[in-house]
């Protein structure tokens, strides 16, 4: 699989954690969640798309979600928006390839403009 279509995964992977955390403080809130089967349906997607990644890095993003809220991060300036620390400069040229930040892991990735 193309690293562009795997780091399109990575960030639905990314989108639907998102979507599925905020229906989840909703609900702890105490506000009621109608769309229990949506929240049901965003896991079941959520899985299949963890089956779709490489292993290894399907590995890579459920340990490091574990860590941090944000498992990936975009590099804008040669920094990672995670952590925000400056990357090294090797790195910079990579933004082809699927690569982790050497600070806090997060995987990075750079937008197209």
């Amino acid at each position: 699989m193309p690293n562009k279509m795997i780091m399109m995964h990575l960030k639905t992977l990314f989108d639907l954690d998102n979507l599925i955390a905020d229906k989840e403080a909703y609900k702890k809130a105490g506000f009621v969640i109608d769309e229990e089967v949506g929240l049901l349906n965003l896991k079941k997607e959520r899985a299949s798309l963890l089956k779709i990644l490489p292993k290894e890095l399907a590995e890579i993003y459920e340990r490091v979600k574990k860590r941090y809220p944000l498992a990936i991060a975009e590099v804008k300036n040669g920094f990672c928006f995670g952590c925000f620390q400056q990357l090294p400069t090797e790195m910079l040229t990579k933004c082809e390839e699927i690569v982790t930040c050497p600070n806090c892991g997060r995987i990075l990735y750079w937008r197209e403009e």
